[in-house]
């Protein structure tokens, strides 16, 4: 039941998945089901990563939740790894969702000046990691957080829904330290949370800020690459660990857990 007639403006092959009470759906019912529902609305997810994990990998594990989202018409806003660019996360995942779409209500927030110019990129290079002081400070600042406003009312859209923000923290972390991106993230997820946001965190080995990334998640899970796979394991919840896998019927975007032997 994957199958459906796509809108004129709309890529074919994703058939969105209703949102239980009180949740986000994750896009793979497997997911959801291991879940009680999927992602609670306003909470912060956490996905612990090490070295085998790849741009793929999550892509095949988050694109179903992204495109939930979007088919809900829901935005977001996007902090990427440092393997990922603007793009080619935009070439991705307008594979499955029109580019209309995407321009319209997804920002891809960018610290180094790539790919700057383009619509959907919100360019505020050089405000993290200032070094003038006084009133040439404050404009850079005001500049910014003028754009990251801009960028939120994009996401919501003209109802004001909430969004999704997926969030890389090994980018704040580098380019600010681990206690200023740790205070950063902590005032991000409280104002996640009042809004009703979903905050989803990919968190790459050896960051400093990781101890309060925990502390503050709802969930977190587990995720690395070995010869079967990319394995997923949940840490709260507790669920042992699944290989993500293509769904075998409708393929990618849709995904399927195949859960361990016995």
């Amino acid at each position: 039941m994957h199958s459906r007639r796509s809108a004129p403006d709309e890529r074919p092959g994703w058939n969105a998945r209703p949102d239980p009470e009180g949740f986000y759906s994750t896009g793979i019912p497997d997911f959801d089901r291991l879940l009680g529902g999927g992602f609670r609305r306003g909470s912060m997810v956490l996905f612990d990563l090490d070295e085998t994990v790849g741009t793929e990998d999550l892509d095949l594990l988050l694109f179903p939740t992204f495109l939930n989202m979007l088919y809900h018409s829901r935005g977001m806003i996007a902090i990427l790894p440092s393997r990922d660019s603007p793009a080619r996360f935009r070439a991705r995942l307008t594979r499955f969702v029109s580019r209309r779409r995407f321009d319209s209500r997804v920002r891809v927030v960018d610290y180094v000046g790539e790919d700057e110019g383009l619509s959907y990129v919100v360019n505020i290079t050089g405000s993290v990691m200032n070094e003038e002081k006084g009133s040439a400070a404050r404009k850079s600042k005001n500049a910014a957080i003028a754009k990251m406003v801009a960028a939120e009312k994009a996401a919501a859209g003209g109802r004001g829904k909430a969004f999704v923000e997926y969030y890389a923290l090994e980018v704040m972390d580098t380019l600010m330290g681990p206690e200023p991106a740790a205070r950063m993230f902590f005032h991000g997820a409280k104002r996640s949370r009042q809004m009703g946001n979903l905050l989803i965190t990919p968190m790459g080995p050896g960051l400093g800020s990781a101890v309060t990334a925990r502390r503050l998640a709802d969930s977190e899970f587990q995720l690395h690459r070995d010869e079967v796979g990319l394995i997923v394991r949940g840490v709260r919840p507790a669920f042992p660990g699944h290989v993500v896998t293509p769904d075998g019927t409708a393929g990618a975007p849709y995904a399927t857990f195949v859960p361990p032997p016995g």
